[in-house]
């Protein structure tokens, strides 16, 4: 939804029955427009506690993926609470014969090191809304790829976010969820929301800067608004 629409839609309004309501009505609505966001002082101060992640990871090419992307690859959208982080964890890749890793760990045994297994980064969350997609409850963990850390969020204890989530895979994997910084918001002020990500394209830039700061609400509607189109 583009704020200026909002506003001129809200003047308009009030043009039309102004001679009505009297001018305490104007008032209160221009106010209730200025409160609709949080100002560039607010959110700046913000930044503090919840920062934006702009660095890459070194020596991997990733592009942007656009805010419908990450909702096409993804499962469920959620509203939670972040109970505690929890110890790194490593899982063991899959190595059959003739696959990828199959051939990466018969070269690793060949030299006498020992096959690679990938660390991830855990967080306890408890589910307080799902927004969109399957259907999730109660308490489970959020893990990304050790790999990125200082990258991708580091959650608190107490912080509330919205997040695009995937079942993990695997054994070591089971009733845990991936996330990343693509589809993540922090909820603050209540009911406000900051990104944890802005990317660098333009379908990128404009879905942050017609949500980033904005109601919680607003942020749901433009999720659902997304995956009904």
């Amino acid at each position: 939804m583009n704020i200026k629409r909002i506003i001129t839609a809200a003047i308009a309004s009030i043009t039309v029955f102004g001679f009505l309501t009297g001018c305490s009505n104007l008032s209160s609505e221009l106010d209730e427009l200025a409160a609709a966001s949080l100002s560039a002082e607010q959110i700046k101060e913000l930044r503090k506690e919840y920062p934006l992640s702009t660095c890459s990871p070194v020596n991997v090419d990733l592009r942007d993926l656009t805010f419908e992307e990450v909702l096409d690859h993804t499962d469920t959208f959620i509203v939670a609470e972040v109970i505690q982080q929890l110890p790194d964890f490593s899982v063991d890749l899959i190595t059959e014969p003739g696959t990828p890793e199959g051939n990466l760990a018969e070269k690793l045994k060949d030299s006498g090191l020992e096959p690679y297994k990938p660390m991830f980064t855990s967080f306890q969350v408890n589910v307080d809304q799902v927004v969109t997609g399957e259907e999730v409850e109660g308490t489970f963990n959020l893990i990304y790829d050790s790999e990125f850390k200082g990258i991708e969020p580091e959650l608190k204890p107490g912080m509330k976010i919205v997040a695009a989530i995937k079942k993990g895979v695997g054994e070591e994997q089971k009733g845990s969820y991936s996330f990343t910084r693509y589809g993540t918001y922090y909820v603050v002020d209540g009911d406000y929301v900051l990104s944890a990500f802005q990317g660098q394209s333009e379908e990128m830039k404009a879905f942050s800067r017609d949500t980033n700061g904005y109601k919680l609400n607003h942020l749901i509607a433009e999720i659902k608004e997304l995956k009904e189109n």
